[in-house]
């Protein structure tokens, strides 16, 4: 068989399932249930203000790795900011959620270690364990008992270490971290959270950790990015000093990567700033999603709910899930269809985030909407 052929044949077995993915553009005018702009950040006038006035002292492309000549004043400077944020000793910015996770987990864990991971983790880090060659553990999602149980009868040769996501991003859930810190406390454990839709909108936006309350250790370490209530893109590493340095050192994604543009940085930094100092951004967009909830309770649509801006409505079926997104759009509403293997099997859904962005007569619409097209469903 032709390589072509081979493909097209794969692709066909994926139309079969309803499980085939395309990348849309939207109009003009459609309304966005699905970016996890969540402070509506990455348009907003002030930072696009100030970089059209930095632009020709701002170097378009950092030219290199960090590591050979791409590291940069303003780099260090938003390091320095999100270790402010997040209250450890040092920080590192890299390219993406993606290379972070996958970076660091290969980087800090070795064959002789065991990690105990949720088994609802993103993807990213799924893989980084995958890499490290360790033994993993998967506990049952947010189950403090499963946890526990699992840490008594695994021991390791090495390092037990324990990673969640902060908030959870096809559930919205968010993690028990007060007990899981405990817990990796009992059991000499490093936990590792990575707060990437957790970070501006938790904790007076610091996070998930300073939502419950958790001093930041030497046995704690928080990966979060820049892509999502920050608005711009990129990622990082918060620890302490000496895990920042062997990073620097031995962590492949960012050794081996073209470091981020300057502008980019730039973005990231006025745009956190502004996340910090305006912390109605947070509190509009989290009474949104609780109005959102609310609504939609009332019209007897049962949307999953666990105050953050990420609700689910779980349709069980693929070709449901398609077909309420692709009315909504009709009705200049956009809401992705999340399908597997992205969720487990038998659970797709619509996956709705509210932005900061969005008005009371958006949800409203959306809400309407959502009745309207749940009820001309006839499978």
């Amino acid at each position: 068989m032709e390589f072509n052929s081979f493909l097209r044949e794969k692709l066909q077995k994926i139309k079969d399932r309803d499980l085939y993915r395309e990348r849309f553009i939207l109009e003009n005018g459609v309304i966005d249930f699905s970016s996890n702009d969540y402070l509506g950040l990455r348009d907003n006038p002030v930072t696009k203000g100030k970089l059209c006035k930095k632009i020709e002292k701002i170097p378009l492309g950092s030219g290199a790795s960090a590591l050979i000549s791409g590291y940069t004043q303003i780099q260090q400077e938003l390091e320095t900011f999100l270790s402010e944020i997040k209250e450890t000793e040092s920080c590192l910015v890299v390219g993406s959620g993606y290379l972070a996770n996958t970076g660091l987990l290969q980087a800090v864990i070795t064959e002789k270690d065991t990690v105990f991971s949720d088994q609802y983790n993103h993807a990213s880090i799924i893989d980084g364990i995958r890499l490290s060659k360790a033994k993993k553990v998967i506990y049952r999602h947010n189950d403090i008992n499963d946890l526990e149980d699992k840490l008594k009868k695994n021991n390791s040769e090495g390092f037990k270490f324990i990673v969640t996501d902060g908030v959870f991003s096809m559930e919205g859930d968010i993690a028990p971290l007060k007990e899981i810190k405990y817990l990796s406390d009992k059991y000499k454990a490093i936990l590792i959270i990575d707060d990437a839709h957790g970070t501006g909108v938790l904790g007076e936006g610091r996070g998930t950790v300073y939502h419950f309350g958790i001093k930041p250790d030497e046995n704690l370490i928080q990966v979060g990015t820049l892509s999502k209530a920050v608005g711009s893109y990129g990622a990082f590493i918060c620890g302490t000093e000496e895990l920042i340095q062997f990073l620097i050192n031995r962590m492949r994604t960012q050794i081996f990567s073209t470091a981020l543009s300057p502008v980019q940085n730039f973005i990231s930094l006025e745009n956190l700033t502004i996340m910090m100092r305006q912390p109605e951004r947070r509190r509009k967009v989290l009474e949104l999603s609780k109005q959102l909830y609310e609504k939609a309770k009332e019209e007897g649509i049962d949307l999953n709910y666990h105050g953050t801006p990420i609700l689910t409505l779980i349709v069980g079926e693929e070709k449901k899930a398609l077909f309420v997104r692709d009315k909504l759009l009709e009705n200049g509403i956009f809401v992705q269809a999340i399908r597997p293997p992205t969720v487990p099997e038998g659970s797709s859904r619509l996956r709705i985030t509210v932005s900061y962005k969005h008005s009371e007569n958006d949800i409203n619409l959306l809400v309407k909407s959502l009745k309207n097209v749940l009820e001309s469903y006839h499978g």
